[in-house]
Order: structure tokens, then sequence, then C-alpha cells
């Protein structure tokens, strides 16, 4: 396991998704329930060394982001941090396994 936030190799647990490590791919965090009819204000994303965030982009209930890198075999997490119109603060991560497709 490294030092960085997220990065990590891991055989026992399920990926989210899967990314080529010479891709550049969108991942889109869906906050319609956790909402509950409050929107998206603010969007930021926490993400290990190894990955690149290319883009960012958020609707009112779906916030976005764009990857490239990582290196094959790893597994790695992004975490999205949102705040509501409302003044929730909210994080929800995912999981990327790299492999080469």
């Amino acid at each position: 396991m490294s030092d960085d936030y997220g990065s990590y190799i891991e055989t026992c647990s399920t990926p989210d998704f899967l990314k080529d490590p010479d891709s550049t791919e969108d991942f889109a965090f869906n906050w319609v329930a956790e909402l509950d009819g409050d929107s998206i204000t603010s969007s930021s994303f926490t993400l290990p060394d190894g990955l690149t965030q290319v883009s960012v982009a958020n609707t009112s209930s779906v916030a976005q982001i764009f990857v490239s890198g990582g290196a094959s075999g790893n597994t790695y997490r992004i975490t999205n941090r949102i705040i509501s119109s409302g003044g929730r603060t909210l994080d929800k991560t995912i999981r990327i396994y790299v492999r080469d497709r």
C-alpha cells in the first residue's frame, strides 16, 4: 500500500470501474438520491498520485471528472466532495482498477 491518498494494490474487493492506463475516461458521481431535491453548488475531487485530473463539470445533481494515467495493476480511489445549496457537505468515493485492455 502506498502513502498516496487512494493508490493501492487490491485483490479482495471488486472495483467500481476499470480503466486502461493509456486512456482518458470520465467518471460520473450521481447525487440525486443523497440530495433529495437539493442541488450542487460546488464540487471538488481528491485524486491520488498517479492519476491526473483532465477536466471537471457538474450539473445540479451530477459531478463528472475526466481522468488520465494510472499504473496497470493498481486500484485508485477518487473522492468527490460536494456542497449543496441547502448547506450539506457530502463525500462519495469510487474505486478504479487500472489494467491494460
